[in-house]
């Protein structure tokens, strides 16, 4: 019997649908705006739905799809429902005219059931635009300048408690629903001082109350990622420049933080950059992407401790379902699209696909199907989304000839659903599901259609050694030249960034000089300050001898000949004999 899976928001060039899909693999659509519309959000116990047409911002009620109330947000770039779905949030670019030289409120929060606006405000940046509310609580918080204000009882006209520290930039509430409520928030590093993330207790918001800090270098942008207990944390620091020139990409680090006071980074076996880390919704791991191609991911427990490792494969996205037991792997961007799907309990893979050209990938409620999409302005060709079984694989495939921007599942209360019983795979059955994901090897135009041998003569696979010709006796000289004066050459690329940190947090603690490179400059500024007095003693020589010859000297050039002294006893103060 086909099981009706939670609804499909479609939101393309062609207006924007809600589709409801069946295991069975057919479906219902029912269009609900024939407009391009700009942005949707849906509340997060998917009763409530909002979509702005670049005319007005309509939210609807699922259940019976009533609109409750349309506001007059034209321009409304990003939206953001309260957690009990009483206040919608709005976001739109800031903007000056010659009637308003100080801008107009771009943000502001709407009450849902009559449309009226509680609050409004200038918020110039899209970083930091989304206040945030305590869960289960009327307790909302929101960035001004570089203070997180809290509000109680959705009452906007005045803070109730603040926390202000300086360069204070970021901040994130712990999803936990049952106090203590606690909340994260980074601060940039001053004057070449470290970065840290420091976690509070609200509304316990003095320096001598904070329940755990973490200092760090190398931190221009930092990702905060709370789990759902909110007892640990995950913190992605980054900079744009790889200072060693390994990567392209800049240098990453990811740090773990517990609400008990423990701090560490997280050890990675292989050099590169961190593409993506996710915990498990159920707490009690998380995984991370990392390396360079082909990269490895590993799983850690709530500990930071390392509890499996899983292949080198080219990936770089990690997305567990609902349930927490089944763990995608995915390789996309300019990547080929592979798709791994892992058993998290047993650590072993249960299937294997491929997904071209994939810009988006999100677990479905249920736990067991998933949607992947090609959307714009990612990429413009080849638009359209595929419904996926974790084990049965392709179900649907829906190609768009124009635009498609958006593909997204209505959100499900826990509970909802039952965690999929994940079967065991054989070997053989996985070889067989990874042999056809895997493209099909090249062959040249001369050589297909023939025999197989002579197909075989001519295939190349990526996975076949390359063969190099032999070094010249020059080339092979300069290599092992090359070789020598980087084993000679001491690095700091053979420490760990804990290493690293902990030397330049030394440094900078100790104030150590000789981390600065201060000797050569203060030789520099010698040099030129007696290239500066011996010119101005060649200048008095001449004068005096100008005046033996019988010249009327100006006022000036007399003042000059009496600096004659000093300009001798400045010399022999700096060791140059005159």
């Amino acid at each position: 019997m086909a099981v009706e899976l939670p609804q499909l928001v479609v939101r393309g060039a062609n207006g924007l649908s809600l589709l409801k899909w069946k295991t069975d693999g057919t479906s219902e659509e029912n269009k609900i705006c024939d407009q391009k519309c700009r942005t949707t959000k849906f509340s997060n116990d998917g009763k409530l739905f909002a979509w702005c047409d670049m005319k007005q911002v309509h939210i609807m009620e699922m259940g019976s799809g009533n609109i409750l109330s349309s506001i007059n947000q034209p321009r409304t770039f990003a939206m953001y429902f309260s957690p009990d779905a009483k206040l919608l949030c709005t976001w739109e670019q800031y903007a000056v005219t010659k009637d308003t030289p100080a801008g107009t409120p771009n943000f502001n929060i709407w009450n849902v059931s009559d449309g009226s606006c509680v609050h409004n405000s200038i918020q110039k940046k899209v970083n930091g635009w989304r206040p945030d509310w305590l869960p289960g609580t009327t307790i909302c918080g929101k960035l001004t300048g570089q203070s997180v204000q809290f509000y109680e009882d959705n009452d906007f006209k005045t803070a109730k408690h603040r926390l202000s520290i300086e360069k204070l930039e970021v901040f994130e509430v712990a999803p936990n629903l049952k106090p203590p409520h606690r909340v994260a928030c980074f601060v940039r590093g001053a004057r070449g001082g470290p970065a840290s993330v420091k976690i509070f207790q609200y509304p316990k918001f003095t320096t001598d109350e904070v329940v755990a800090n973490k200092s760090f270098f190398k931190a221009d942008t930092v990702s905060i990622k709370w789990n759902n207990r909110g007892t640990e944390l995950l913190v992605t620091a980054a900079v744009d420049v790889d200072t060693t020139g390994e990567s392209y990409y800049g240098e990453q680090s990811l740090h773990f933080m517990s609400c008990s006071g423990e701090t560490s980074i997280v050890q990675l076996s292989k050099k590169g950059p961190i593409y993506d880390s996710a915990w498990s919704p159920l707490s009690n791991q998380f995984c991370v992407v990392f390396g360079f191609m082909p990269a490895k991911a590993c799983l850690f427990n709530n500990k930071c401790n390392k509890t499996f490792e899983f292949g080198s494969t080219p990936k770089n996205e990690c997305y567990y379902n609902p349930h927490g037991n089944l763990l995608i792997l995915a390789g996309f961007g300019n990547l080929r699209g592979n798709i791994e799907v892992w058993d998290c309990c047993r650590y072993s893979q249960v299937s294997q696909f491929t997904a071209p050209d994939t810009t988006c990938l999100e677990w479905c409620g249920d736990g067991c199907h998933f949607v992947t999409a090609t959307t714009s302005p990612r990429l413009r060709v080849n638009n359209g989304y595929k419904l996926w079984h974790y084990e049965g694989g392709l179900l649907q495939t829906i190609n768009f000839q124009n635009e498609l921007n958006d593909v997204q599942w209505r959100p499900v209360p826990p509970g909802t659903y039952t965690a999929p019983l994940v079967k065991l795979v054989t070997s053989k059955n996985l070889s067989n599901m990874i042999s056809a994901s895997k493209p099909a090897s090249y062959v040249p135009p001369h050589a297909r259609g023939k025999s197989s041998k002579a197909a075989e003569k001519f295939k190349l696979d990526e996975d076949e050694p390359t063969i190099q010709e032999p070094l010249s006796k020059s080339a092979q000289k300069n290599k092992k030249k090359r070789e020598g004066k980087k084993n000679k050459t001491p690095t700091n690329s053979s420490l760990s960034s804990e290493q690293q940190d902990v030397i330049q947090m030394a440094k900078y603690l100790l104030n150590d000089e000789a981390a600065q490179p201060t000797q050569p400059t203060q030789l520099a500024d010698e040099d030129k300050k007696i290239k500066s007095l011996r010119k101005k003693l060649q200048a008095v020589e001449k004068l005096k001898k100008q005046q033996s010859e019988g010249k009327q000297l100006e006022k000036n050039q007399i003042e000059k000949l009496s600096t004659e002294d000093s300009i001798i006893e400045e010399l022999k103060k700096l060791g140059v004999s005159v």
